[in-house]
């Protein structure tokens, strides 16, 4: 008498002896999740930008740039080994935030204002009352939301300091919308002491 194959299973009702289920069977079998199950997705296009000062409010921005951080390491050659490498971890590198949006009456004011301000502190002189003290740099936090407007995570830029500012190219010839760009250097975004899947 033959035998079935072992790696075949027993038929069900209606199907013959080894029928194993298709993909789509074995899709339609999983349990349905309930909308509260399934993870959140950040929206790229739902972001807030905000500093650490209560009184200081830079406005709206349409894009941000520049949230990469780089583990950077030095190969060590050691006589005898041909096949392995040995990596000596250096430094930690953080790139460049961009924000970018159209010049609007509201916020670009308010931006030249704060710049002023970080500018008059700039040379550890500020000018507008006499008093010293360098620039300190600020915390730049910047917060990603889901659909339904919940925070997903935030990024935290520590002692970041405004590297540039780019105004608009303006051309009487154009029809385009007025841009501007501020970028800022910081010390980074990952903080050891912040708890585990929990945003900043």
């Amino acid at each position: 008498m033959t035998t079935a194959p072992a790696n075949l299973t027993s038929g069900s009702p209606g199907q013959g002896p080894g029928w194993a289920p298709g993909p789509s069977e074995a899709f339609d079998a999983r349990p349905v999740r309930s909308p509260a199950a399934y993870p959140r997705a950040g929206m790229a296009m739902r972001f807030h930008v905000s500093l650490d000062e209560s009184d200081t409010n830079l406005g709206m921005w349409s894009s941000c740039h520049g949230l990469q951080v780089q583990f950077t390491s030095k190969e060590i050659t050691e006589g005898g080994q041909y096949c392995d490498r040995t990596l000596l971890p250096e430094r930690v590198e953080y790139s460049t935030v961009t924000l970018e949006r159209m010049m609007t009456q509201a916020d670009s004011p308010r931006l030249q204002a704060w710049l002023a301000r970080v500018a008059a502190q700039w040379t550890g002189y500020e000018y507008d009352n006499g008093t010293a003290g360098a620039y300190p740099g600020q915390n730049v936090t910047i917060r990603l939301f889901d659909h339904q407007g919940l925070l997903v995570t935030a990024w935290v830029l520590q002692h970041a300091v405004p590297k540039e500012w780019t105004g608009p190219d303006l051309d009487a010839r154009s029809n385009s919308v007025a841009l501007e760009k501020l970028s800022f250097d910081h010390t980074g975004f990952l903080r050891h002491d912040a708890p585990v899947g929990v945003a900043p």
